[in-house]
């Protein structure tokens, strides 16, 4: 149920950033600030690859920064109707 959850506030919180991309770095910061449950760094890259798979996230591999994350169209769209509830 937590992986489920943890997935929720990563597309909430890419909302929340008004299409402005984050790190892959920026996003385990938040998951790990949220929950207080102890992760693995595997753990952690395992859920955004989840939501990358499922097409709710699209990265973009920049050599500097790393990979940038943005809500794809069906994730902002999951993403919406998860602040309404």
């Amino acid at each position: 149920m937590i992986d489920q959850d943890i997935k929720k506030f990563v597309l909430r919180a890419l909302l929340r950033k008004n299409d402005e991309p984050a790190t892959s770095t920026e996003i385990k910061l938040a998951i790990r600030s949220a929950f207080s449950a102890v992760f693995i760094e595997g753990d952690l890259d395992g859920y955004i690859a989840q939501l990358e798979e499922d097409n709710y996230i699209n990265g973009t591999r920049d050599p500097l920064s790393g990979t940038l994350w943005l809500l794809s169209p069906k994730g902002k769209i999951r993403a919406q109707s998860l602040c309404k509830t």
